[in-house]
């Protein structure tokens, strides 16, 4: 009698256990219910200002399909979640606590589809997102980029952070869902530097820096 309640016992120790690993994992299930095929899935932490990489790799999600993305269960469990589809539309869920949830559900009743987009407020200018990738054209590394709507007049801070983006690479920029038009600053390797001004980031996927 008394080895079975130890086993019991043990049992639920080891459920316990379990499930508390289980919380505290950030892993999660993209289900793709929108009539496009997914090509990119970026999942970075909230506090970060990178988008990081591709978590799909060369795999993609097709209509109806599913796909689970594997983060590390380091006790990080707030994430921003960016989502590219084939026709080069992207939305985008922030802070979500992916240790409480099993499935980010695109399209359907449950989120906005691709092809949705928000109504500017009247009297304000164009509202979206202005979020894209810069793309180093210059044949220089590009040190420093700046990027801020046009209505401010300072550049704000550096968004590369403390990365460099080498000739020929990419590098994703996050903006915050607003303000449409910005102007770009980007410094080479030497402390050359080009401007771009007026640019409507929400109708570009790509800013290339020449």
């Amino acid at each position: 009698m008394l080895r079975r309640a130890l086993l019991a016992a043990l049992c639920l120790a080891s459920a316990a256990g379990t499930a508390l690993a289980q919380s505290n994992d950030p892993s999660f299930r993209i289900v793709n219910n929108t009539p496009n095929t997914v090509n990119e899935v970026y999942a970075s932490p909230s506090s970060e200002r990178s988008w990081g990489h591709d978590r799909l790799g060369t795999s993609v999600i097709a209509p109806g399909g599913t796909h689970i993305v594997r983060l590390p269960a380091n006790g990080q469990c707030v994430y921003d979640i960016r989502i590219v589809y084939q026709n080069n539309t992207a939305e985008e869920r922030r802070n979500l606590n992916t240790c409480a949830l099993t499935d980010v559900v695109l399209g359907g009743n449950t989120g906005p589809g691709p092809q949705q987009q928000a109504r500017p407020p009247r009297g304000g200018g164009e509202q979206g997102n202005p979020s894209f990738y810069l793309l180093n054209q210059t044949g220089r590394v590009i040190e420093e980029f700046y990027a801020s709507p046009s209505s401010q007049s300072n550049w704000g801070p550096d968004r590369l952070g403390d990365e460099v983006v080498q000739p020929g690479n990419r590098f994703a920029v996050r903006l915050p869902q607003g303000e449409c038009t910005y102007d770009m600053r980007w410094v080479m390797e030497g402390g050359q530097s080009q401007e771009r001004r007026g640019v409507n980031a929400c109708q570009i996927e790509n800013f290339v820096a020449r």
